[in-house]
């Protein structure tokens, strides 16, 4: 799975959420007296929706997280709360510090620990754009089979207009997939681009995802605005045996509450692939 979260506080949708008496019931709580309380809740919404699909690999997109064990200012931390909530680990890869609210910000990839162990983790640090951005590579092995994958959480320069910087982006992790030891990969995230962009034209010569109508619909918004443009992928590499068994796209996963709509809990929507990989033994 992927989904950018916003860190959980998408003000845009804040007081609508604050009113909604199913969103306010899902956590128990019936007040709100800090931006932590509507976090907690909308983060705990979040775990509600994704646990209903059980995903082994989750990339995060928009995360903070304190600096240290201890919180910031009642700030809450996404990755940890997730991973948490959803009895997952996690690896978190800081791009910035936020002066604002004290806290780093970045990526992170979720890893159902019970199923998975992860051998190695790589950051990949990308071409700067608007704001620095790197990319969290883990080399995960099955405690089951003899598999071993790598998943990397994307999250690509936001400039609106100019896709250079995003290209790239692109080709340094296209380089950096096809150099040293090789594993299947997958890249999930938030690229910032569609599919006709340069960016997602490029990494389609490595990568394939699913060209269902589902996998096509769009993923993010503006504040208050239906969907607009797919921005969000789970693409797959070609090398290997991947095999694509189902794609749900967030607005068609379940609804815990029929009031509460999922796309009002971040700017983005999230995106659910099951896949099969197919090993060699020779």
């Amino acid at each position: 799975m992927t989904y950018n979260v916003m860190r959980g506080r998408y003000n845009c949708y804040e007081e609508n959420l604050k009113a909604n008496e199913d969103f306010r019931r899902s956590t128990n709580i019936n007040s709100f007296y800090n931006r932590a309380d509507f976090v907690r809740t909308n983060l705990a919404t979040i775990a509600n929706h994704i646990r209903q699909y059980d995903p082994d690999i989750i990339a995060l997109q928009e995360v903070q997280e304190a600096p240290s064990s201890m919180s910031i200012h009642h700030e809450i931390s996404t990755a940890t709360y997730l991973a948490q909530k959803l009895d997952m680990t996690f690896t978190f890869s800081p791009t910035l510090f936020d002066n604002e609210v004290q806290m780093q910000y970045g990526t992170a990839i979720l890893v159902n620990h019970h199923k998975f162990r992860i051998i190695s983790v790589e950051i990949l640090y990308l071409p700067l754009g608007l704001e620095p951005r790197n990319s969290p590579c883990l080399t995960i092995q099955s405690r089951h089979a003899n598999i071993t994958f790598r998943a990397c959480s994307i999250h690509f320069d936001h400039h609106a207009t100019d896709n250079r910087i995003r290209l790239q982006q692109a080709n340094k992790v296209i380089n950096w997939l096809n150099k040293g030891q090789y594993y299947p990969t997958t890249f999930l995230g938030d690229f910032n681009a569609n599919k006709t962009s340069a960016t997602l034209t490029n990494l389609y010569e490595f990568f394939f995802d699913d060209d269902s109508q589902d996998n096509s619909l769009p993923t993010w918004s503006e504040c208050g605005e239906n969907l607009q443009d797919k921005l969000d992928y789970i693409l797959l590499d070609r090398k290997s045996h991947w095999t694509i068994k189902n794609v749900i796209h967030g607005l068609n996963m379940k609804k815990l509450n029929p009031s509460i709509n999922i796309a009002m809990l971040s700017d983005h929507v999230p995106l659910f692939v099951e896949t099969s990989l197919s090993i060699s033994v020779e």
